[in-house]
């Protein structure tokens, strides 16, 4: 009877018995009932999860230990032109065949997301991300980020052209306010001196549209050759030159450069990297302060640093001083003839040379500005 009642068991037609029998149909009847309970919960969580992923604005596809898809959400299907039906228990890299999605899967480096371009006549890009979970299994969240682009690209655009139309009138200025400066005989001090600030903000002016060009040519990677062969002890050697003009503070500064690791890039971006990262360490450091410049193979990496022994900068900082304008001390930056634009260039050309910039600093002790090189780029 017992035997008859498992191959369909029920809560209805239970079999009844006597003794030990009625104990042991008794205990199936409260684990089936249990069992019955778990599984309407397991139904209604599961139906409610599918519910909030159908909801999300982004894409949401669930990958096995072989990168099969498990489950997709309607987005994600309308994003990599999934069909829920045909496609699932399919390896995604063989329905959405993309480069770089695949290079992605087989490296199994999760840490970063990767852009992937949908259609080169619509301008679509997407940005996926996975993440690991379980038992070797994968969670691929697929965000449209074409927009964001599109308006990035036109702020970047917009900054470009506004640059260019200030720079020919700011020039005229600048070359009317030095002839009235030589028109003016030494006993005009009151007008020379308001004449001499006019010189000073419109010189300020044309150093931030200088810069803010600087900045939208390395983004944009307009016209540069990032593939030249560079002397870095040669570029050293010029450096200095420029250097001993601007440190007026008395700062020693110490190089250590080995001559032997040069490196493929653009000549102009690095000598403008390297040029910011000292002139910051002498305008932050304080008077005859130490400031080290040092260039050489560290673990097999090309790596370029500038050590100094100024105030320091506060930890809380240190993951924002590389965005365009921020400033630590508004006050004293601007009073030093600092655009806060500098570190913004230097980051944005060390990530178009596929390099990291990596920053240190302790309060009262003094900064360090790493430049890392990758060890493709070492010739």
């Amino acid at each position: 009877m017992l035997a008859k009642w498992l191959d369909n068991p029920s809560l209805s037609n239970l079999p009844h018995g006597t003794g030990v029998w009625q104990y042991i149909f008794t205990k199936h009847y409260q684990i089936l009932k249990v069992n019955k309970k778990s599984k309407k919960g397991l139904i209604s969580a599961l139906d409610q999860f599918t519910k909030a992923a159908e909801a999300l604005m982004d894409g949401v596809v669930a990958l096995n230990e072989n990168n099969e898809i498990i489950w997709s959400n309607r987005k994600s299907q309308i994003m990599l032109n999934l069909n829920s039906r045909k496609d699932t228990g399919q390896p995604i890299n063989y329905i959405f065949r993309n480069t770089d999605l695949i290079k992605y899967l087989e490296q199994e480096n999760y840490e970063e997301s990767i852009k992937v371009s949908l259609d080169t006549q619509t301008d679509k890009v997407i940005e996926i991300k996975i993440i690991p979970f379980g038992e070797k299994q994968k969670v691929m969240i697929a965000k449209d980020i074409s927009q964001s682009i599109k308006i990035e690209s036109e702020r970047k655009e917009f900054i470009s052209n506004v640059s260019h139309e200030l720079k020919t009138p700011l020039t005229v200025i600048s070359g009317f306010i030095e002839t009235l400066e030589n028109m003016f005989t030494p006993k005009n001090t009151e007008h020379k001196n308001i004449l001499k600030t006019m010189s000073g903000q419109a010189n300020r002016m044309s150093k931030l549209i200088d810069d803010l060009l600087t900045l939208s040519n390395v983004e944009s990677s307009l016209f540069q050759n990032r593939s030249e062969k560079l002397i870095i002890n040669t570029i050293i050697t010029k450096l200095k030159k420029n250097i001993s003009i601007l440190n007026n503070k008395g700062h020693k500064i110490k190089y250590r450069i080995d001559v032997k690791p040069n490196i493929y890039g653009s000549k102009k971006e690095i000598e403008s990297a390297f040029l910011n990262l000292i002139t910051n360490a002498i305008r932050y450091t304080e008077r005859n302060g130490l400031i080290s410049i040092s260039w050489g193979l560290i673990n097999g990496l090309p790596i370029f640093e500038v050590k100094d022994t100024g105030s320091g900068i506060e930890q809380k900082h240190i993951n924002r001083i590389t965005e365009r304008f921020y400033r630590v001390d508004a006050d004293r930056s601007r009073s030093t003839g600092g655009t806060g634009l500098g570190l913004s260039i230097v980051k944005n050309i060390i990530n178009q040379h596929d390099g990291e910039l990596k920053i240190t600093s302790e309060v009262g002790e003094g900064s360090s500005f790493k430049l890392i090189f990758n060890k493709e780029s070492v010739i």
